[in-house]
């Protein structure tokens, strides 16, 4: 058993790994979470014979250390690959839902792009280089692929990962794949191909969209159940540095002393009574946009949808001026989330697009749903069932002058020795990210 002693505030997935990682290498980790349940945003719902998701609704499994922290925590069993078919993913264009190119004979037929955006993608290895370390996402893809490309397939994609806009966030800080291949290789394309090889070697796995048979909260409760020392309904209030190391204050009592402490709460709710840093770096942290999100789930009869629903979900590029981001075929993605008579689907609303839609009225939102499935996939019935979750703070945007952030994160733990900073303002957004930045710093403070 190592001599440390270490604290992790807050139960989001980021935390749970550290805390389970530190756990497994013989340090003693007491783990707090405000809330009466660890998870953070993953969290799965169940309403009779409906299994949805509030927040991450799949897994990208495509890195062997992720594959493998999964079976360590012995999750094997309960993995569920997404149904063939959600390799279809649709765009809506001219209030058509079009299926993107998934190889090079769709990429040369889709009426997704024109004639001359397909010549356009075709000169991609011929473009030069940027030199602009705080290129936007936007500016990227239209410098390399085209204005088209941008508008009718990164704006969405942008949406559907970020519930951003192309032109608020940093490629190099947002998209790091696509930054590197045009470094490394100069075009995007040959840097796909030439690269193959070098991503294998580097501990790639084929790629896998997965869930679990009860959801994306089987992750979170399997690593809550692991937990020696949960400390749940247990808020820190403030992290004061002495000298034999940390104390924290916990629903108004102190715990300690910790020869750690890492910091697993979204920046939104730092504050100078909570850390002892100087204002100006709060100041410079609250400049991170935290997206504002509402996710409605609905059920319907699949007598009452035209569409077949044959693919992972549809998203909407900001083109097209409508009221909602996407939308994913649910119950086409994984078995056992919808009676074998229905349909279930989540649909996104808000983001950086539209963020004073995410707030509206559940009423309100349920009607600016149901005109949009009308059109778009055939909608004609009544929901059979529905629920909606609003997230006010749902992704932390990576903006362009992110390095000032990052700068601020290794200035703090530079001068407070001891107190370490996580989450998905560092380090990528998705849990697979997370997962990674967890094991690797319960393994750093292990040592």
């Amino acid at each position: 058993m190592s001599e440390k002693k270490i604290a992790v505030i807050g139960a989001g997935i980021t935390g749970l790994v550290t805390a389970y990682i530190l756990q497994q290498n013989g340090t003693q980790t007491h783990l707090f979470e405000r809330r009466a349940e660890a998870g953070g945003s993953i969290k799965t719902e169940r309403k009779e014979n409906w299994q949805y998701e509030y927040g991450p609704n799949t897994l990208l499994l495509k890195d062997r250390e992720v594959a493998d922290f999964l079976s360590r925590i012995q999750l094997n069993d309960a993995i569920v690959e997404a149904n063939p078919a959600a390799s279809k993913r649709f765009i809506v264009k001219d209030n058509t839902l079009m299926a993107l190119p998934s190889s090079l004979a769709s990429a040369v037929k889709t009426p997704l792009f024109g004639f001359g955006s397909k010549l356009r993608i075709l000169a991609e290895p011929f473009i030069g280089r940027s030199q602009d370390p705080d290129e936007t996402v936007a500016s990227f893809v239209e410098r390399r692929l085209g204005r088209e490309v941008l508008d009718y397939a990164i704006n969405p994609f942008v949406a559907g990962i970020f519930a951003s806009n192309p032109e608020d966030l940093a490629v190099r800080h947002a998209f790091p794949l696509l930054y590197n291949l045009e470094k490394e290789y100069g075009s995007l394309v040959k840097g796909t191909v030439l690269g193959r090889k070098k991503r294998k070697e580097s501990g790639r796995v084929k790629r896998k969209l997965i869930s679990f048979k009860n959801g994306m909260q089987m992750l979170t409760d399997t690593l809550s159940e692991k937990m020696e020392h949960l400390n749940l309904e247990s808020e820190v209030t403030e992290i004061l540095q002495s000298s034999d190391g940390w104390t924290l204050r916990v629903n108004g009592k102190v715990k300690g002393p910790y020869s750690d402490v890492v910091v697993n709460i979204p920046l939104y709710r730092w504050g100078t009574d909570l850390l002892p840093v100087p204002d100006s770096m709060l100041s410079k942290l609250q400049e991170v946009t935290y997206q504002p999100l509402s996710v409605m789930i609905v059920g319907y009869k699949k007598a009452d949808i035209d569409h077949q629903l044959d693919g992972f979900g549809f998203l909407v590029p900001e083109a097209e001026k409508r009221s909602i981001l996407g939308a994913l075929f649910s119950s086409t993605l994984f078995p056992g989330r919808a009676p074998s008579d229905s349909h279930l689907l989540t649909v996104f609303i808000g983001g950086g697009r539209q963020p004073e839609a995410a707030a509206l009225s559940s009423e309100e939102l349920f009607k600016r749903v149901e005109k949009e499935l009308f059109e778009l996939i055939g909608l004609t019935g009544e929901p059979v069932m529905k629920d909606h979750i609003y997230w006010p703070n749902a992704i932390p945007s990576y903006h362009p002058g992110y390095d000032e952030i990052l700068n601020v994160f290794d200035q703090i733990e530079s001068e407070l020795p001891g107190l370490h900073l996580a989450g998905n303002f560092r380090g990528g957004v998705s849990v697979p990210d997370c997962i990674k930045n967890g094991m690797e710093l319960g393994d750093r403070l292990s040592g």
